[in-house]
């Protein structure tokens, strides 16, 4: 005679298949500790739709713009993605905030958009908290310079995609004009003092007089290459060695531009560049590009890139970062297609293509990809010594204090640097 299976028997069984069958699920999806677990896969289905981005120039390519790389890696994605498209609008800032003025209509507002490193106009509450879906590993990965500004409040407001830099530039010709030459890719200030106030002079030409600037510069809302040069973590700004320099140039006697502190890259640029009448200039990549477009045309002249000098500083300010963020939106399954999107943006092979819009990559073991680039491979090399941000709590307390540079004029110029 069969005896019945007991019901504590039944039971354990059950529990058994139950457990192998949702346990095991659970035990394979992504986590992070005691956030929300999420496993892109497990979310995928044959959905069919349009994620919109929002691209706003908040920095500098050396490229004329990012475009050549997003529009290659939009196509990549759309091929692995049949049916999902991605539709980029490429807005102002200006404009894109009349959109986050007075009732915000969520309706119209974009899927994807970037974030600036300075004051943003999207408040805090729109963005999707990103944390919950990278891993640890993901996000260990990225450039702690780079990661940092996409955690705001807590939570991780945004996808870093690229880096820029600022560097030194030399018009070798007026160097030459004074009898001097720079050895190496290396410069202190002293050196650098002498060279701001020897190319610093006034010429008539065409029966007018030209002042030639022995130092430039320029000053934006999302660009600012003079900070990366005078602050410090220690609170007295003035007594940095990059502060005292600057401070005395800008009092000093058409040593530099006398708008520097309101100029626009362009217009900076163009003075550096196309008019050639500034000796020593402080940009970003586009300088170098420009440059170059330049001397392909039969135009310009020999140019030479120095790092900055690192003289009483364990770490350099850096604000050319680039950054996604995700606004939140009721379709669960677009926020994960977007996310794997953003993602597709940190693989080897799109951080290795930004070598297309003279931009550089955020992601640690990726190999040098400028090294049959001369003078970015010096640059990429420099990489490191740039920690700091406009997310570092020293530079909120400290903005005004180091920006006021442009707005103090000494009695004597020579004084500060006693």
């Amino acid at each position: 005679m069969k005896k019945g299976i007991k019901p504590f028997t039944l039971f354990l069984f059950l529990f058994v298949v139950i457990y192998l069958v949702i346990g095991t699920k659970i035990f394979l999806v992504n986590t992070n500790k005691d956030e929300q677990r999420y496993n892109e896969e497990e979310f995928f289905s044959e959905w069919t739709g349009v994620i919109t981005l929002w691209d706003i120039p908040y920095i500098e390519t050396g490229t004329v713009s990012n475009s050549s790389w997003l529009n290659a890696r939009i196509e990549k994605f759309e091929r692995e993605n049949p049916g999902v498209f991605i539709d980029v609008k490429r807005l102002t800032p200006q404009r894109a905030q009349m959109y986050f003025l007075g009732n915000i209509d969520k309706d119209i507002l974009p899927d994807i958009i970037s974030i600036p490193l300075y004051e943003d106009f999207v408040p805090s509450y729109l963005y999707e908290d990103l944390r919950p879906y990278f891993q640890d590993e993901e996000l260990n990965r990225i450039a702690p310079l780079a990661l940092k500004p996409a955690m705001r409040d807590k939570i991780m407001q945004g996808v870093p995609v690229m880096i820029g830099t600022y560097a030194l530039f030399f018009n070798y010709d007026m160097l030459q004009e004074q009898g001097m030459t720079i050895e190496d890719n290396e410069i202190d200030l002293t050196t650098l003092d002498r060279i701001v106030r020897n190319l610093s002079y006034v010429k008539e030409e065409n029966r007018k007089e030209v002042h030639y600037y022995g130092f430039g510069s320029y000053n934006s809302t999302y660009s600012k290459p003079i900070a990366s040069m005078i602050y410090n973590q220690s609170g007295k700004i003035q007594d940095d060695y990059g502060y005292k320099y600057i401070y005395s140039w800008i009092n000093g006697e058409n040593l530099v531009p006398e708008d520097i502190g309101s100029i626009d890259s362009s217009r900076a640029m163009s003075m550096f560049v196309d008019e050639a009448r500034i000796g020593v200039f402080l940009g970003n990549t586009k300088v170098l590009y420009k440059i170059k477009e330049s001397q392909k045309q039969g135009k310009g002249f020999e140019t030479g890139i120095s790092c900055l000098p690192m003289e009483g500083k364990d770490g350099l300010f850096q604000d050319q970062i680039a950054i996604y963020g995700l606004i939140k939106k009721d379709h669960e399954i677009k926020r994960h297609y977007s996310i794997a999107f953003l993602k597709s943006l940190l693989s080897e092979e799109a951080q290795r293509e930004l070598k297309k819009i003279g931009m550089f990559s955020i992601i640690g073991g990726i190999d040098y990809i400028y090294e049959d680039d001369p003078e970015m491979h010096i640059l990429e090399r420099n990489l490191t010594r740039f920690k700091y941000s406009p997310a570092d709590e020293d530079w909120q307390v400290y903005k005004n204090e180091i920006m006021d540079i442009f707005k103090a004029k000494a009695d004597s110029s020579s004084d500060i640097l006693e």
